[in-house]
């Protein structure tokens, strides 16, 4: 496992579009889709709320569980562990069908108790133990940009939309995803007073390079998760 740095801000579209300026001299768009694309998340929590509670009163070492994948492409989704200790993180993932996040999303969680991956035998213990469920869905729009020294990517999240989890409505998540994120659904954080989520990651020390184009620039340090924002407004499954 690799631990990395892991900061978000909170910021205006004009501070946003700034940061992208000056970061687009040194910084490449993600070779996914360009730099911008959907992701669409499902996240899962027990029965004690654990994973929300462990977040929302600060807890250093943490976890959360969820499926996402990307611009609406059911053919290639992810079920990820992502641990943190404090601002370090570092993240487990396997690969599931559709045919599996259709079952979650309904909270049948059978297809877990014979597989010999480490994370879903992790996940079984936690369903007999203290039991699973879908907690929350949404999709927002991602722009990123990634600078190789440092391992250094920037992300700008944007349009956060909650999304049905009944299993017929999958399909229309995923058409939704594939439109770009187009919806005439007001923005969820530009009505409770922001725009956009920036994610700063990086490994090791933060180049100085970077750091000096963040410097003088009005970001708000957080530590919102989407999850928990979701969950607290009641954007949840």
């Amino acid at each position: 496992m690799r631990y990395r740095n892991e900061l978000k801000f909170i910021l205006s579209y004009q501070t946003s579009e700034r940061i992208k300026r000056r970061i687009k001299g040194v910084m490449a768009p993600d070779s996914h889709s360009g730099g911008i694309y959907t992701v669409s998340n499902i996240y899962v929590d027990d029965m004690y709320d654990t994973f929300y509670n462990d977040k929302h009163f600060g807890k250093y070492r943490r976890d959360k569980y969820r499926a996402r994948y990307y611009n609406g492409d059911l053919s290639f989704i992810r079920f990820e562990n992502k641990h943190k200790d404090g601002s370090l993180s570092y993240k487990n993932s396997v690969i599931m069908t559709k045919d599996e996040l259709s079952q979650m999303a309904s909270g049948d969680f059978g297809f877990m108790d014979k597989s010999e991956n480490p994370l879903w035998q992790a996940m079984n213990a936690i369903q007999i133990t203290r039991g699973l469920r879908p907690s929350a869905a949404f999709t927002y729009v991602r722009e990123a940009y990634v600078y190789p020294p440092g391992d250094v990517r920037i992300t700008f999240d944007s349009s956060m939309r909650p999304d049905s989890l009944k299993i017929d409505d999958l399909d229309t998540v995923s058409e939704y995803a594939k439109n770009g994120g187009a919806s005439n659904n007001l923005s969820i954080g530009a009505a409770v007073g922001f725009d956009l989520i920036m994610e700063l990651k990086y490994t090791g020390f933060l180049p100085t390079v970077i750091a000096g184009m963040l410097q003088d620039v009005p970001i708000i340090h957080t530590e919102m998760s989407k999850y928990c924002f979701m969950r607290e407004r009641r954007f949840t499954y």
